[in-house]
């Protein structure tokens, strides 16, 4: 027996989409190339952030501001972040602003600010691993609420309501959704936002892909939650301005009067971690306040390429998917015949091994591991993924022909 064993809660604590890099590394060791559709990380397949905001993060530095900032963010950053959102609708103030490493940071200081073990949270099933990771170390409980990927995954709000208990506190909504690629309609975000107002919980808007929408219009959550509903929004620079490496993201509160408390023990933990980095946090303001024109080239390439997974997706024997209307990824479904074909895993990856194309598992997101869905990430481009889904199609007919022979 070794004396230094990890904590338990470690052993709950899973990350699906790096966690299965892993078997691809040893893929690549056997000297074959990868084709990478697990990370949402634009600046693999070309991307790169405006230069206005590279530009004001390099001056920063050669203005020798390389220190610590406050453990809230620069004020200019804050004030911009206050003034846009305001624009769009959303109210709060400078003071009930925090920016934090990544938009990741945020969710992990208010779920350490308010949860208890034993407490729990409300997230979307299939839904962005992080949240599932942060309750388990936490030692809090995961609830995992259903989108539907029959109604283009929208939440039903009865349900919601009927996985409340007196220990339930904290309901996530991310929209657009990832892993999905869905956009919820103001109809479906009222009606979740009413179910957190009956049973008085806090309300976390993850919106860091609102910018990226390509059919309707996206409703940021904390318009919708008049004067008694507490709802902290989080973005940040890394996919609405092709920037994750910087990692700069933001918590943003409504109706923080309600949360007063709340609100001091996420600054008092933002104070112990000391801060987000100081130079990217000067490209926030001049990244705000560019002309939205910025995205229209990514967004016809991002288009281009969710049209074509689109067609060539639903072109696979076997193979379903629906079409996204925000963010870069699409959960697809092949059909493992309930399981006797296998499991959402296996399949993802027996693919890696035969055709070196690695996609996410849908049970890494919460789905049910025989229902066979997996996400795709599509930031390459055109070309590349009609190589890939031919790929896709060759190894899917062969694995389910020998599955099926095996079954009967």
């Amino acid at each position: 027996m070794s004396y230094y064993q990890p904590a338990a809660r470690t052993q709950n604590y899973k990350y699906a989409i790096r966690n299965i890099a892993v078997e691809a590394q040893k893929v690549e060791a056997a000297g074959r190339k990868v084709t990478y559709l697990n990370i949402g990380d634009p600046i693999l397949y070309g991307f790169q952030p405006p230069q206005v905001m590279i530009d004001a993060t390099a001056k920063a530095m050669r203005d020798g501001l390389n220190g610590y900032a406050p453990s809230v963010g620069i004020l200019a950053a804050r004030q911009a972040i206050a003034d846009e959102a305001n624009v769009r609708g959303i109210r709060t103030s400078v003071d009930d602003v925090i920016i934090t490493s990544g938009a990741s940071e945020a969710a992990d200081l208010i779920f350490t600010a308010l949860l208890e073990a034993g407490d729990e949270v409300l997230v979307p099933s299939p839904g962005y691993p992080l949240y599932s990771a942060i309750t388990a170390k936490l030692g809090a409980v995961e609830i995992k609420y259903r989108q539907n990927p029959k109604d283009d995954w929208q939440p039903d709000a009865d349900e919601l309501r009927s996985l409340i208990t007196p220990r339930t506190k904290l309901l996530v909504i991310i929209n657009p959704n990832n892993p999905t690629g869905a956009l919820y309609s103001k109809e479906t975000l009222e009606s979740l936002l009413q179910v957190a107002r009956e049973h008085h919980l806090i309300v976390i808007a993850d919106e860091v892909y609102h910018k990226l929408i390509y059919d309707g219009v996206h409703v940021p959550m904390a318009t919708l939650a008049g004067n008694d509903l507490p709802v902290f929004t989080m973005e940040s620079l890394s996919k609405n301005y092709l920037a994750p490496g910087w990692r700069v993201g933001w918590m943003t509160m409504t109706n923080a009067h309600l949360i007063a408390d709340l609100k001091a023990a996420i600054r008092k933990l933002a104070d112990a971690r000391l801060c987000s980095p100081l130079a990217p946090q000067h490209a926030v303001a001049p990244a705000l306040q560019m002309n939205a024109g910025y995205l229209a080239p990514t967004m016809q390439r991002l288009r281009d390429q969710r049209d074509i997974t689109f067609e060539k997706i639903n072109s696979i024997q076997g193979m379903n998917c629906t079409k996204p209307q925000g963010a870069f990824y699409v959960m697809a479904q092949v059909d493992l015949q309930q399981g006797e074909l296998g499991t959402d895993e296996e399949f993802v990856l027996a693919l890696l091994r035969e055709k070196a194309v690695l996609f996410v598992h849908g049970s890494g997101f919460g789905t049910v591991a025989t229902d066979g869905f997996f996400r795709i990430v599509f930031l390459p481009d055109v070309e590349t993924l009609r190589d890939v889904y031919g790929r896709v199609a060759d190894f899917t007919a062969s694995y389910r022909e020998a599955r099926l022979v095996t079954v009967k």
